[in-house]
This record gives C-alpha cells, sequence and structure tokens, in this order.
C-alpha cells in the first residue's frame, strides 16, 4: 500500500520558541492561483479571501472572518482549484495578532476519497497534538502524536512536532534526536534545520557536566 501524508504543510505555531509580534497571514499554493476563502461560523457559507499567493493583514483577516475571531475561536480555511481536491484547514483564530500563521498548500490531481480522508485525519490529529502542547499537556501531545507517528514513521511534521514538543520541555537531547529523524525524512525542512542549530548553539553554551535539560 502506498504510503499516503498530508499535503499541507503546516507552519501554524512556533510553539514558545517564536520571537516578537507579527501580522501576517500567508497562503501559499502548488499549483499557484488557487482560491483562498473561509467558512462563517454563523451562516455555514464560504466567503473568498483572494487566491494564492494570498497574503493579508491579520487586522484584514480579522474583519473579514469577524464572528469566529471575536469568539476566539477555530475558522476553517478552504483551498480550492479546479481538478485538484480541495484541502481545508481549522486555523486557530487566537494566533491572530501575536505570530505569523501561514499556510504552504500542495495541491494534488486526481487524489481519490478514501486518501483525502486519510490526510484530514492526519492533520486533525496533528491540530490536537498542538493545542495540547500550548496548554503544557506535553504527556497528552505525544500520545497523539504517537498514533500518527506508529502509521507514519517517517513523517516529517510529526517527527518535527514532537521536537518542538521536547525543546517547550527544555530537553534539548531529545530534541535534537527527533529533529535529526524529520531531517532524515525532509533535509530541506527548514524549522527542524534552523532549531537543530538552534540547539546545537545551546548546547555549546552549557558547561560539559551538565544534563541534557536546560534549567
Amino acid at each position: 500500500m502506498r504510503t499516503v501524508y498530508p499535503l499541507i504543510s503546516l507552519t501554524l505555531f512556533t510553539l514558545g520558541f517564536g520571537s516578537g509580534c507579527a501580522s501576517t497571514f500567508v497562503v501559499k499554493s502548488d499549483p499557484l492561483g488557487s482560491d483562498v476563502s473561509f467558512i462563517d461560523p454563523k451562516s455555514g457559507t464560504q466567503k473568498s479571501l483572494g487566491k494564492t499567493p494570498l497574503e493579508m493583514k491579520t487586522s484584514a483577516v480579522k474583519e473579514a472572518v469577524g464572528e469566529a475571531i471575536a469568539s476566539g475561536e477555530y475558522f476553517t480555511v478552504v483551498i480550492s482549484q479546479k481538478g485538484y481536491v480541495t484541502e481545508k484547514v481549522s486555523v486557530p483564530a487566537t494566533r491572530f495578532g501575536t505570530l505569523v500563521t501561514q499556510l504552504d498548500v500542495k495541491m494534488k490531481k486526481g487524489e481519490n476519497e478514501k486518501e483525502a480522508r486519510i490526510a484530514k485525519d492526519i492533520l486533525d490529529q496533528l491540530f490536537l497534538a498542538q493545542r495540547y502542547a500550548q496548554t503544557k499537556e506535553y504527556d497528552r501531545a505525544q500520545a497523539t502524536l504517537d498514533r500518527i507517528i506508529n502509521d507514519f514513521p517517517e513523517f516529517p511534521r510529526a517527527l518535527s512536532l514532537r521536537a518542538s514538543i521536547y525543546f517547550m520541555q527544555k530537553n534539548l537531547e531529545e530534541s535534537l534526536k527527533w529533529y535529526g529523524k524529520a531531517l532524515v525524512a525532509d533535509p530541506q525542512m527548514e524549522d527542524a534545520v534552523r532549531m537543530t542549530a538552534k540547539i546545537k548553539e545551546l548546547q555549546g553554551n552549557r558547561s560539559p557536566a551538565s544534563t541534557g535539560k536546560v534549567k
């Protein structure tokens, strides 16, 4: 059976080691020119935001989405193009105004319904793990990731998220190990490359007698 991975690469959170505030919502897709819209949380209707590559100030997104932003809930972004499988992503409205929220979407042609369903389930599990991590429920976050990694042991986004959680717990040894696994699965993964360098720098500043955990 062919391995199926989600087609959406998420850069929704930096999980505690982001720097400063940002004010941009970015959606990119392959191919370009995909329609970007959101589902109104009250009426359930779909409203357009534009086409990819899309870059909007978060203030403009807040104004467009309205109720979902005000309530602090998730809202659904829809990326679609004729001849490709429509992608839907739940975006946490509470993140606006604090970090860049970026969606990199690779549309797939001729995707069958079963594979699309599997991909959506994996994405839902990733979001759930991220939510647990944000509330410092680390054991629950890792248990959620276990369900993905057991079925898809070389899925780079899950491996990178596990590394991020260890970093949040100041366990640099485990974090570095899992970023290494993410890079084996995807050598071009930018956040894994960046965080690997950051962790090695932090380790270099520690005394030789110190443990793998940051004080």
